[in-house]
């Protein structure tokens, strides 16, 4: 095993020679450290001690009180040093904190640095658990018992341990730097001088740039030649402009690094430019504008720097000999961070700025008015902003998701089962539809068939009560004379369509039962124009607007034959059916097309009467909005609407319709209140189930497509037909 020896450009300049004898055992390095390790152990603070120390000092029942600071304050350890790094390493680091929050009350600026600089990014909460349990701690004993353990760990530690070096003497002035002709070494060799003679060219330079920078006058040629240097003075001249002398902002060393570490990385000049303004703010923009037009110049001259453990050890004797306040060198450094530790780091960045900015307008303010700076802390709100950043981080998502949830607005009568799909958590964690299980699947070479079954009927609420045609009054057993009682879907529309004047919007597959919903809205009106028995037919008209004109030839019949034993007249009235003015007088209920009622209304003189008559205005399928023809029945809604504004009468609105995506916003534009006139229904509440078959011909041909479509339909159509059902093709 070779032994480690001194380079012969380093012992070049100290008292040490090439011919110093180690012997066997100074050169059992593994004995040297175990020896080493145990004498710390004896001599330092460790946390064995602090728990004995607590332990004689305190009696049993403090020392239960105490006992749960002392674990507060190992798992902060935990969580700042890694439990991967071990049981030793983390007490160890629960010392650091008690030594570092023994006399504070709260995590300043300086402690938060210290740990940063010994352990990296941490999370501050764990910090500030450890403070406040240390602060706790330390009210239990008197300032004198915790200096006497501070100081005798260190007066231990201290008096009686040499360092490795400690001994050997450095001075320049055993050479001259000024002739790198010759340098006498006893027993150098030829390559050890050729290695010193390489050095000391570059070391007599970086002397007097040092020596310049301790007497405050920058090198102009190393300016002139964009280096470190000039990443130096720029940002100690953004230093000296933003924070104005304050000391609460960072260093111009630890901003340095920073930037460098920046403009080290592989990004774009781009993402460079919004990450430095993130840390720098607008007063950098010059800074930044400098930074990223040389920085291929600033990191080549870090870059050409020599990397020898020799140049390193005389850069450091340098520094020494010119004095403490010389400029440092940034070399190339290789960083390997976490994903949190990035982010806590560009965190800590963004609040130190915010916080010198404020801290600095403090200032500022406190001069110009005369009364000083804010009563608050800047450095405890930090830390509380943090603390609050961090807790929601570790929020898990699926429980924030689910408490807006609870928030969202729900209405009473719509029953979407897309939506409550929608708000699960496996909707929201992007898990895969799949079909139900008992979906049937028929393969052959021809087609394949998929048979989804009918969905399962919604459950009866408790609050459900169906309506029997008995309970009615007179005029709603005329009506519906013939019929026991209404549908489920009736029944539930019942008390607002038959009771209020509020608009409706309802929503339900068709054969739901929708016209006499229609039928009970007509029931209310015909109600509130009856006097002393007698219905007062001149005082209001009723107005269907049926999408096409065999279905508002269907409406009337039906109408006619519902309203006949309470004498209204029910009348068509489209292009094909015209009636004159007299008939319109004598008429109660009109059932007309968008385009006739669009015409009508559109008159200023002869049928005003009649729009002023109108008291209920029913739109069946008022999904057609969506259509060619939408824009009339939007322009009959909005001339409606307009009237009821303008001459402040009542007009009912009612709109009828297939099932919606987008019910509310349909329901807006009728002016629809959602908790009371929305009614919704999906397929559960179809009175006869509906189940899909799914058909898909295999062939690409367009020919045989045609082919086996017809027949593929042809033999469907022969199975239904042979079963006793009814079909019917469109």
């Amino acid at each position: 095993m070779a032994l480690p020896r001194l380079t012969g450009a380093l012992r070049s300049f100290s008292n040490v020679t090439k011919h110093e004898d180690y012997s066997e055992e100074l050169a059992d390095l593994t004995t040297k450290r175990s020896k080493l390790h145990a004498q710390l152990l004896k001599s330092d603070l460790t946390w064995k001690k602090i728990i004995k120390f607590v332990d004689d000092n305190l009696d049993k029942k403090e020392y239960q009180t105490v006992n749960g600071d002392l674990k507060t304050i190992l798992q902060a350890a935990k969580q700042i040093v890694g439990a991967e790094n071990g049981q030793e390493a983390i007490e160890s680091g629960a010392v650091f904190l008690f030594k570092t929050f023994h006399g504070k009350e709260c995590v300043g600026h300086d402690e938060t640095k210290v740990i940063k600089q010994m352990f990296g990014p941490f999370p501050s909460s764990s910090a500030t658990a450890a403070c406040s349990a240390t602060s706790r701690i330390a009210s239990h004993f008197t300032e004198e018992q915790l200096t006497a353990l501070i100081q005798l760990a260190e007066e231990q530690n201290g008096d009686n341990r040499v360092l490795f070096g400690k001994n050997i003497v450095f001075s320049f002035d055993m050479h001259d730097l000024d002739h790198s002709e010759e340098l006498p070494v006893n027993g150098e060799t030829d390559v050890q001088k050729s290695i010193s003679l390489d050095y000391n060219k570059f070391l007599n330079n970086q002397l007097n740039h040092l020596q310049n920078y301790c007497d405050g006058k920058p090198n102009i040629k190393s300016l002139e030649k964009i280096d470190d240097s000039f990443l130096w003075c720029e940002v100690g001249k953004y230093l000296k402009e933003s924070q104005g002398g304050n000391p609460g902002g960072p260093t111009t060393e630890d901003l340095c690094c920073t930037l460098y570490e920046i403009l080290a990385s592989t990004k774009s000049a781009d993402e460079l430019q919004n990450e430095l303004f993130e840390l720098l703010g607008p007063e950098g923009f010059e800074l930044i504008e400098k930074l990223l037009q040389n920085r291929s110049l600033i990191l080549e001259r870090s870059l050409t720097c020599p990397n020898d453990n020799r140049f390193q050890a005389l850069q450091e004797q340098c520094k020494k000999f010119i004095g403490e306040n010389a400029k440092p060198n940034y070399g190339c450094q290789v960083t390997i961070q976490s994903e949190q530790e990035k982010l806590l780091m560009k965190q800590y960045r963004r609040e130190e700025k915010r916080n010198a900015r404020k801290e600095k307008q403090a200032v500022e303010d406190g001069e110009g008015s005369g009364e000083g700076q804010m009563c608050f802390d800047p450095k405890e709100l930090r830390m509380q902003r943090e603390l609050a950043l961090l807790n929601a981080r570790s929020m898990p998502v699926l429980g924030r998701q689910r408490e807006m949830s609870v928030e969202k607005i729900h209405y009473p009568h719509v029953y979407d089962s897309r939506a409550e799909a929608m708000k699960t958590s496996a909707f929201i964690g992007g898990a895969k539809v799949f079909l139900p299980e008992s979906v049937q699947r028929e393969n052959n070479k021809m087609y394949e068939e998929v048979k989804i079954p009918h969905s399962e009927p919604m459950p009866i609420g408790i609050e459900e009560k169906i309506v029997y045609i008995k309970d009615l009054d007179e005029i709603g057993q005329l009506a519906f004379k013939g019929m026991k009682r209404l549908n489920r879907i009736q029944s539930i529309v019942f008390e607002t369509a038959y009771n209020t004047n509020e608009n409706m919007l309802i929503c339900a597959p068709t054969g739901a039962g929708k016209t006499n919903i229609a039928m009970l809205t007509i029931l209310h009106e015909i109600r509130q124009h009856v006097q002393h028995g007698v219905i007062k037919k001149d005082e209001f008209k009723i107005v269907y607007v049926a999408p096409m004109k065999a279905l508002a030839a269907e409406m009337t019949n039906y109408f006619s034959k519902r309203l006949e034993p309470l004498g209204i007249t029910v009348k068509e009235l489209t292009g094909d059916m015209q009636l004159s003015k007299g008939e319109i007088l004598r008429t109660q209920m009109l059932v007309t097309t968008p385009e006739k009622w669009d015409v009508v209304t559109r008159k200023s003189v002869g049928d005003v009467a009649l729009s002023q008559l109108v008291k209920l205005l029913i739109l069946d399928e008022v999904h057609l909005l969506h259509e060619d023809r939408g824009p009339v029945l939007e322009s009959i809604v909005a001339r409606t609407l307009r009237q009821v504004e303008s001459t402040q009468s009542m007009i009912r609105i009612l709109g009828l319709s297939a099932t919606l995506p987008n019910y509310l916003d349909v329901a807006t534009f009728l002016h629809v209140n959602p908790y009371i006139g929305l009614f919704y229904f999906d397929g559960r509440f179809r009175p006869v189930p509906l189940g899909q078959t799914f058909i898909g011909i295999k062939t690409t041909n367009k020919v045989q497509q045609l082919n086996h479509m017809d027949e593929v339909c042809y033999e469907s159509v022969l199975k239904q037909i042979m079963a006793g059902h009814q079909v019917s093709i469109f």
